[in-house]
Protein backbone atom coordinates (compact mmCIF):
# COMPACT_ATOMS: atom_id res chain seq x y z
CA UNK A 1 0.00 0.00 0.00
CA UNK A 2 1.13 3.51 -0.86
CA UNK A 3 -1.00 5.85 1.22
CA UNK A 4 -1.75 9.55 1.25
CA UNK A 5 -3.43 11.03 4.35
CA UNK A 6 -5.21 14.35 4.82
CA UNK A 7 -5.78 15.36 8.43
CA UNK A 8 -2.70 13.43 9.52
CA UNK A 9 -2.01 15.70 12.52
CA UNK A 10 -5.49 15.30 13.98
CA UNK A 11 -6.74 12.92 16.66
CA UNK A 12 -7.52 10.00 14.34
CA UNK A 13 -4.97 10.85 11.66
CA UNK A 14 -2.02 10.83 14.07
CA UNK A 15 -2.94 7.34 15.28
CA UNK A 16 -3.33 6.20 11.68
CA UNK A 17 0.15 7.46 10.78
CA UNK A 18 1.65 5.66 13.79
CA UNK A 19 -0.05 2.40 12.82
CA UNK A 20 1.14 2.69 9.24
CA UNK A 21 4.72 3.10 10.46
CA UNK A 22 4.59 -0.36 11.99
CA UNK A 23 2.59 -2.08 9.25
CA UNK A 24 4.66 -4.09 6.79
CA UNK A 25 1.88 -3.91 4.18
CA UNK A 26 2.36 -0.14 3.97
CA UNK A 27 5.26 0.86 1.74
CA UNK A 28 5.04 4.65 1.79
CA UNK A 29 2.94 7.29 3.53
CA UNK A 30 2.50 10.86 2.33
CA UNK A 31 1.06 12.81 5.25
CA UNK A 32 -0.38 16.22 4.40
CA UNK A 33 0.12 19.20 6.66
CA UNK A 34 -0.39 22.93 6.48
CA UNK A 35 3.03 23.52 8.08
CA UNK A 36 6.55 22.19 7.57
CA UNK A 37 7.24 18.92 9.41
CA UNK A 38 10.11 16.45 9.41
CA UNK A 39 9.47 12.90 8.23
CA UNK A 40 11.32 9.67 8.89
CA UNK A 41 11.42 6.19 7.40
CA UNK A 42 8.40 5.53 5.19
CA UNK A 43 6.62 8.72 6.39
CA UNK A 44 6.95 11.84 4.24
CA UNK A 45 5.30 15.02 5.48
CA UNK A 46 4.16 17.30 2.67
CA UNK A 47 3.12 20.89 3.19
CA UNK A 48 0.00 21.71 1.15
CA UNK A 49 -2.44 24.54 0.67
CA UNK A 50 -5.89 22.96 0.56
CA UNK A 51 -7.04 25.89 -1.54
CA UNK A 52 -4.65 24.84 -4.33
CA UNK A 53 -5.64 21.79 -6.34
CA UNK A 54 -2.13 21.57 -7.80
CA UNK A 55 -0.69 21.05 -4.29
CA UNK A 56 -3.15 18.26 -3.56
CA UNK A 57 -2.66 16.56 -6.92
CA UNK A 58 1.11 16.60 -6.52
CA UNK A 59 0.78 15.10 -3.02
CA UNK A 60 -1.44 12.28 -4.33
CA UNK A 61 0.99 11.32 -7.09
CA UNK A 62 2.05 7.68 -6.80
CA UNK A 63 -0.39 6.74 -4.03
CA UNK A 64 -2.99 4.01 -4.39
CA UNK A 65 -5.00 4.51 -1.17
CA UNK A 66 -6.33 7.81 0.21
CA UNK A 67 -7.35 8.43 3.82
CA UNK A 68 -9.18 11.57 4.93
CA UNK A 69 -9.36 12.45 8.62
CA UNK A 70 -10.03 16.16 8.12
CA UNK A 71 -12.36 17.77 10.60
CA UNK A 72 -12.69 20.72 12.93
CA UNK A 73 -15.12 22.09 15.51
CA UNK A 74 -17.29 25.18 15.46
CA UNK A 75 -15.20 26.59 18.31
CA UNK A 76 -11.92 26.12 16.44
CA UNK A 77 -13.33 27.20 13.07
CA UNK A 78 -14.92 30.36 14.45
CA UNK A 79 -17.81 30.46 11.99
CA UNK A 80 -20.14 28.23 10.00
CA UNK A 81 -18.41 29.23 6.78
CA UNK A 82 -14.97 28.28 8.11
CA UNK A 83 -16.32 24.99 9.48
CA UNK A 84 -17.87 24.07 6.14
CA UNK A 85 -14.63 24.92 4.31
CA UNK A 86 -12.70 22.31 6.31
CA UNK A 87 -15.32 19.59 6.77
CA UNK A 88 -16.77 19.80 3.26
CA UNK A 89 -14.73 21.83 0.79
CA UNK A 90 -11.26 20.56 1.74
CA UNK A 91 -12.47 16.95 1.92
CA UNK A 92 -13.99 17.16 -1.57
CA UNK A 93 -10.92 18.94 -2.98
CA UNK A 94 -8.67 16.19 -1.59
CA UNK A 95 -10.96 13.49 -2.98
CA UNK A 96 -11.02 15.07 -6.45
CA UNK A 97 -7.22 15.31 -6.42
CA UNK A 98 -6.98 11.64 -5.43
CA UNK A 99 -9.36 10.62 -8.20
CA UNK A 100 -7.43 12.65 -10.75
CA UNK A 101 -4.35 10.57 -9.87
CA UNK A 102 -6.22 7.29 -10.40
CA UNK A 103 -6.68 6.49 -6.71
CA UNK A 104 -9.80 4.32 -6.46
CA UNK A 105 -9.73 3.48 -2.74
CA UNK A 106 -10.91 6.39 -0.57
CA UNK A 107 -11.49 6.18 3.19
CA UNK A 108 -13.07 9.07 5.11
CA UNK A 109 -14.12 9.86 8.67
CA UNK A 110 -17.58 11.40 8.83
CA UNK A 111 -19.95 11.25 11.83
CA UNK A 112 -23.00 9.46 13.10
CA UNK A 113 -26.16 11.35 12.17
CA UNK A 114 -24.81 12.82 8.96
CA UNK A 115 -27.70 13.89 6.73
CA UNK A 116 -27.68 16.37 3.87
CA UNK A 117 -31.32 17.24 4.68
CA UNK A 118 -30.77 17.73 8.41
CA UNK A 119 -31.77 20.96 10.13
CA UNK A 120 -28.69 20.57 12.35
CA UNK A 121 -25.80 22.41 10.70
CA UNK A 122 -23.07 19.93 11.70
CA UNK A 123 -25.04 16.91 10.48
CA UNK A 124 -26.03 18.71 7.30
CA UNK A 125 -22.43 19.56 6.35
CA UNK A 126 -21.29 16.00 7.00
CA UNK A 127 -24.19 14.68 4.92
CA UNK A 128 -23.44 17.02 2.02
CA UNK A 129 -19.80 15.98 2.15
CA UNK A 130 -20.79 12.30 1.87
CA UNK A 131 -23.23 13.01 -0.96
CA UNK A 132 -20.62 14.88 -2.95
CA UNK A 133 -17.99 12.20 -2.31
CA UNK A 134 -20.28 9.53 -3.73
CA UNK A 135 -20.68 11.58 -6.91
CA UNK A 136 -16.91 11.47 -7.54
CA UNK A 137 -17.19 7.79 -8.35
CA UNK A 138 -14.51 5.91 -6.42
CA UNK A 139 -14.36 2.17 -7.00
CA UNK A 140 -14.27 1.74 -3.22
CA UNK A 141 -15.50 4.39 -0.77
CA UNK A 142 -15.43 3.62 2.96
CA UNK A 143 -17.31 6.13 5.12
CA UNK A 144 -16.73 5.82 8.87
CA UNK A 145 -19.46 6.99 11.25
CA UNK A 146 -18.08 7.28 14.81
CA UNK A 147 -20.11 8.82 17.60
CA UNK A 148 -18.25 10.42 20.54
CA UNK A 149 -14.50 10.02 20.04
CA UNK A 150 -12.35 8.98 22.98
CA UNK A 151 -8.66 9.83 23.02
CA UNK A 152 -5.91 12.25 24.12
CA UNK A 153 -7.41 15.58 23.10
CA UNK A 154 -5.18 18.64 23.46
CA UNK A 155 -8.02 20.73 24.82
CA UNK A 156 -11.36 19.84 26.31
CA UNK A 157 -13.96 22.00 28.01
CA UNK A 158 -15.63 21.04 31.30
CA UNK A 159 -18.93 20.33 29.55
CA UNK A 160 -17.21 17.96 27.14
CA UNK A 161 -15.53 16.12 30.03
CA UNK A 162 -18.86 15.69 31.80
CA UNK A 163 -20.49 14.52 28.57
CA UNK A 164 -17.72 11.98 27.95
CA UNK A 165 -18.07 10.52 31.45
CA UNK A 166 -21.83 10.33 31.00
CA UNK A 167 -21.52 8.57 27.65
CA UNK A 168 -19.05 6.05 29.09
CA UNK A 169 -21.42 5.23 31.93
CA UNK A 170 -24.37 4.88 29.55
CA UNK A 171 -22.45 2.85 26.97
CA UNK A 172 -23.30 -0.61 28.44
CA UNK A 173 -26.99 0.29 28.14
CA UNK A 174 -26.71 1.19 24.47
CA UNK A 175 -27.91 -1.91 22.68
CA UNK A 176 -29.78 -2.67 19.47
CA UNK A 177 -30.41 0.47 17.45
CA UNK A 178 -28.53 2.55 20.05
CA UNK A 179 -25.25 0.64 19.65
CA UNK A 180 -24.05 2.99 16.92
CA UNK A 181 -24.04 5.86 19.45
CA UNK A 182 -21.50 4.23 21.76
CA UNK A 183 -18.29 6.23 22.29
CA UNK A 184 -15.30 4.78 20.47
CA UNK A 185 -11.55 5.29 20.86
CA UNK A 186 -9.75 7.03 18.02
CA UNK A 187 -7.23 4.18 17.89
CA UNK A 188 -10.06 1.77 17.06
CA UNK A 189 -11.29 3.99 14.24
CA UNK A 190 -7.76 4.32 12.81
CA UNK A 191 -7.20 0.56 13.03
CA UNK A 192 -10.48 -0.15 11.25
CA UNK A 193 -9.63 2.30 8.47
CA UNK A 194 -6.27 0.67 7.81
CA UNK A 195 -7.48 -2.92 7.99
CA UNK A 196 -10.55 -2.43 5.78
CA UNK A 197 -8.55 -0.49 3.19
CA UNK A 198 -6.40 -3.58 2.62
CA UNK A 199 -9.38 -5.63 1.41
CA UNK A 200 -11.90 -3.00 0.30
CA UNK A 201 -15.46 -3.71 -0.72
CA UNK A 202 -16.48 -2.26 -4.05
CA UNK A 203 -19.01 0.56 -3.99
CA UNK A 204 -19.96 2.66 -0.97
CA UNK A 205 -19.61 1.11 2.48
CA UNK A 206 -20.86 2.83 5.65
CA UNK A 207 -19.24 1.67 8.89
CA UNK A 208 -20.63 2.35 12.36
CA UNK A 209 -19.60 1.29 15.88
CA UNK A 210 -20.06 -2.48 15.53
CA UNK A 211 -18.32 -2.71 12.15
CA UNK A 212 -15.36 -0.65 13.39
CA UNK A 213 -15.00 -2.69 16.59
CA UNK A 214 -15.20 -5.94 14.62
CA UNK A 215 -12.52 -4.77 12.18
Amino acid sequence: MKAVIAGATGLIGSFLVDQMKADSDVQTVTALSRREMNGSGKITWTKVDFEKMSDLEEACEGADHAFCCLGTTMKSAGSKEAFRKVDHDYVIAFAKAAKSKSIENFNVVSAIGSDADSSIFYNKVKGEMERDLKNIGFESLHIFHPSLLLGPREERRLGEKIGTVGMKLASPLMMGSLTKYKPIHVKTVASAMLKLAKSPEKGVCHLEYEEMKEA
